[in-house]
């Protein structure tokens, strides 16, 4: 039973009788309130699921179906709802959309038996399962590669990649003050501008050391170290390429 039949079944069992829906009826049969997100009839002989004013799923007799959010489709209740509609699915056709980091970066995806694709607004499916209109690769978000290297040359330049290893060596949790505000600068122009080398030990203690405990004799927080040296600068450089991240298409269109 494709998905035209079944949302004609539940259109006749659980139409509205009266009120401004009358003739529609409740995607969700037992919410009977839940008006904004109905089973509809077309004029052009097709079934739909509505959403407000957006039909999200449009079903033919032939049994494809057309899935289209008009741009809704990052939503969080649009997702949730899509979800609800694919329940008039055939029986053996499982379908599911959410978000997913796919290639490092957080977007829609849909699920189609094991596989999963990239969403997109207009995908049409038939009642085997199989995508009809051409499937679009996975977004990616990667470094870019023209700024890191930028960077690297910089931190050479100005010296902290030098300096960085003693820096750590000698940094104590005393240079690790909370109390001191922020520096007014971008911690990658802090380390790219040798003008700046007397924030450079503050900036790595506030990377190495973190709050352990409470001292009741001095009235002060102990420090414990949180890794090593490799760490702290991993960490450094992340901060640093943090807004260097592009995003574009991948080559990648099923995982």
């Amino acid at each position: 039973m494709n998905m035209y039949t079944k949302l004609s079944m539940h259109l006749e069992r659980h139409m509205y009788k009266r009120g401004k829906n009358k003739g529609d009826a409740p995607a969700n049969h037992h919410q009977r309130s839940m008006n904004h997100f109905r089973v509809i009839k077309g004029n052009d002989d097709t079934m739909r699921v509505r959403m407000w004013s957006t039909d999200i799923l449009t079903a033919y007799p032939n049994g494809d179906v057309k899935i289209d959010t008009s741009g809704y489709h990052r939503h969080n209740t649009t997702i949730i709802r899509l979800n609800e509609a694919f329940s008039f699915m055939p029986d053996l056709m499982y379908v599911n959309m959410h978000k997913r980091s796919v290639l490092s970066y957080s977007q829609p995806v849909i699920r189609i038996h094991a596989k999963l694709y990239r969403y997109y607004d207009g995908m049409l499916l038939n009642e085997q399962g199989d995508i009809l209109t051409p499937l679009k690769p996975f977004e990616q978000k990667r470094v870019d590669r023209a700024e890191t290297k930028a960077l690297t040359e910089d931190l050479t330049e100005s010296g902290f990649a030098d300096a960085f290893k003693l820096l750590y060596a000698v940094s104590t949790p005393q240079d690790n003050d909370d109390r001191v505000p922020m520096f007014g600068v971008r911690l990658p122009d802090a380390l790219i501008d040798n003008t700046q080398a007397d924030k450079w030990r503050v900036i790595i203690a506030r990377n190495k050391f973190e709050r352990h405990s409470w001292d009741s004799t001095s009235r002060g927080y102990t420090f414990k170290e949180k890794s090593n040296a490799k760490a702290c600068w991993a960490n450094l450089m992340a901060e640093c390429k943090k807004n260097m991240y592009v995003v574009s298409e991948s080559t990648t269109y099923v995982v």
